[in-house]
């Protein structure tokens, strides 16, 4: 029996990152400091907290991360506080040895006294599976957070996730994909997505699936979807975006004899938007 044909029978794992981003302690102004200062000593105390939540969720340790955030906090896909603690948590248990790095694009005090953050957050680990195969998770989400000045400290009160592309690979050699999948499309309008797989299929064969899910604060983990056998070089396919601006997920699956491939990308459903595409 071929390799590939084992594969056919496995579970597929289910794929979503949480994005984790760091939360700020407050600081206080000196009589004296000026504007350009202050925006300075706010950045250096943002820089100096990502680096200590990085480490925190390299360690695995839910509590110290999570203290930063506000009880009410919300994101924009709908998670709550305990939501994201829960699918979080849920991550860790799949991964092994994770290695966050968040690297902060933009800090910008707000007119009554909160902070908006942009960063990028990237996320590589080994990743657990049925078949105790080599397995591995790469991540990059892009995020903009805003955070508020609660009891002497800020706290991160709300999130918005502006990119996330995740890809686990497991086997010894997992199939090569090329993919072309836009990144923001219009709502109601429709959109080409591509997966390329530069080896013959028929001296190889391979099995591929796609599915578009929308993203919801109840839809935390999305599972891998159907498989069938691939013709024409991969996996080509035109699809309607939602008549409402609402964020979907794209995945999509591949099997071939010595290994899979998961491959998940946010597509941002915008009222006005103009697609572009992300190699």
């Amino acid at each position: 029996m071929k390799k590939y044909e084992v594969w056919m029978g496995v579970h597929l794992p289910m794929i979503r990152v949480v994005p984790i981003v760091a939360a700020v302690a407050a600081s206080v102004l000196l009589p004296g400091v000026g504007v350009l200062a202050a925006d300075e000593v706010i950045t250096a105390r943002i820089k100096a907290t990502i680096e200590r939540m990085d480490t925190a969720a390299n360690s695995q340790n839910s509590d110290e991360l999570f203290s930063n955030y506000s009880a009410n906090f919300k994101s924009k896909d709908g998670l709550s506080l305990d939501a994201t603690r829960k699918a979080t948590v849920g991550l860790w248990a799949k991964l092994s040895e994770p290695a966050y790095q968040t690297d902060v694009t933009s800090v910008v005090p707000q007119a009554k006294g909160g902070v908006r953050v942009t960063s990028t957050t990237r996320v590589k680990a080994g990743y657990r599976n049925e078949l105790s195969s080599k397995g591995q998770l790469t991540s990059t989400i892009e995020s903009v957070s805003q955070f508020e000045e609660q009891k002497g400290n800020l706290k991160l009160v709300s999130q918005t996730v502006l990119n996330e592309r995740t890809t686990i690979s497991i086997g010894d050699k997992p199939p090569e994909v090329k993919f072309n999948i836009p990144t923001t499309v219009r709502a109601g309008s429709s959109f080409k997505v591509e997966a390329i797989l530069p080896n013959s299929l028929e001296e190889v064969p391979a099995l591929g699936g796609i599915s578009l899910t929308p993203i919801t604060g109840s839809n935390l983990a999305l599972g891998a979807p159907p498989l069938q056998p691939l013709r024409a070089g991969g996996l080509f396919k035109t699809a309607q975006a939602p008549i409402r601006a609402e964020d979907q997920s794209v995945t999509l699956a591949f099997v071939r004899d010595g290994g899979m491939l998961l491959f998940n990308q946010r597509l941002r459903v915008s009222d006005a938007a103009k697609p572009a595409s992300k190699e």
